[in-house]
């Protein structure tokens, strides 16, 4: 497979899993944001620090003082100057489909290009005054269409599982930035609420649980369940047999630096108990999967989409 094309597959990955979470963080901490801003001010600023915190662009808290919730949502989903928005990342996800328009089924294409054409027809104003849960839940609901659709329409030959290395590598990066944003020392049980709402995790929560759960317990559920296709613990063990079946080599080995890292990675969400990970801190502990994250991408890019100097003509 072409470099180029695989790395299309790679970013289409990322940015449909960003828009995704940007989408989902934003519904559900729009309304309470609402609640708050006229009952407890100081709250609600805080609670836009740690949304923006959370989709990846959260700046000083200076960047969001004074700023109303309109203001805020419009950042994170219409400013086409910030990378991370709902707007910008659904283009992305579409220039890389176009570029590899022929590898993809049509299902697959139809379904980004439809969201495409839908956002950029809203707008801030017109989205905020008829309630952005409607816009928000439709983008988040058509980017998780994306890998159902890819999954049961595409071959999973090397471009999808470029797609799959993607895909879960932005859900742990997203995940661990959500983790890492939920401050459990205020109030543990409201906090822990928040959090597996913004991971789609309430339900298989509650599901799992064989007894009466403490705060705690969520963080352990997002971080180390095996069987939640959002935990860190299963983000990685996808990535970590993509990039096997990619490079052809056994389970277990290492023929790269994203290999080693993932096995790596890997082996700290096998053998790591929610004790060790409250000793360290738990705002510690996702800050340094994240940047762990950070170094796998640019690992992953390294060994499959080498930027190599060209030499200038007549030199």
């Amino acid at each position: 497979m072409l470099s180029r094309v695989a790395e299309s597959f790679f970013w289409l990955g990322r940015n449909v899993e960003r828009a995704e979470a940007v989408a989902r963080v934003l519904d559900v901490n729009y309304s309470r944001a609402m609640e708050l801003s006229a009952r407890r001010p100081a709250r609600a600023e805080r609670l836009w620090h740690s949304v923006m915190e959370c989709a990846g662009f959260a700046g000083p808290a200076s960047s969001i003082e004074g700023r109303t919730a309109s203001e805020c949502l419009r950042h994170c989903a219409f400013d086409p100057k910030n990378p991370s928005s709902i707007v910008s990342t659904v283009r992305i996800a579409r220039a890389n489909a176009l570029g590899i328009r022929s590898e993809l089924t049509m299902e697959v294409w139809e379904t980004i290009n439809v969201l495409y054409l839908h956002v950029e027809r809203q707008n801030a104003r017109g989205v905020a005054r008829e309630g952005p849960s409607k816009f928000l839940r439709r983008v988040r609901d058509w980017m998780q269409s994306v890998g159902g659709i890819a999954d049961s329409t595409m071959t999973h030959g090397d471009g999808w599982h470029f797609l799959q290395t993607g895909r879960f590598l932005e859900r742990a990066y997203m995940t661990a930035r959500i983790v890492e944003a939920v401050d459990m020392s205020l109030e543990g049980w409201r906090e822990s609420q928040r959090l597996l709402e913004m991971c789609c995790a309430s339900v298989p929560f509650v599901q799992a649980s064989h007894r009466s759960p403490e705060a705690l317990d969520a963080v352990q559920f997002i971080a180390l369940s095996a069987d939640f296709p959002r935990s860190l613990r299963f983000c990685v063990r996808e990535m970590d047999s993509a990039m096997h079946r990619i490079s052809g080599n056994p389970e277990g080995t290492f023929g790269s630096p994203a290999e080693r890292r993932l096995g790596r990675l890997r082996a700290v969400f096998d053998f790591t108990s929610i004790d060790e990970i409250a000793t360290a801190g738990v705002r510690t502990f996702a800050s340094n999967v994240r940047r762990e994250l950070e170094l796998l991408s640019h690992d992953v890019e390294h060994a499959y989409f080498p930027r190599l100097a060209v030499a200038a003509l007549g030199a």
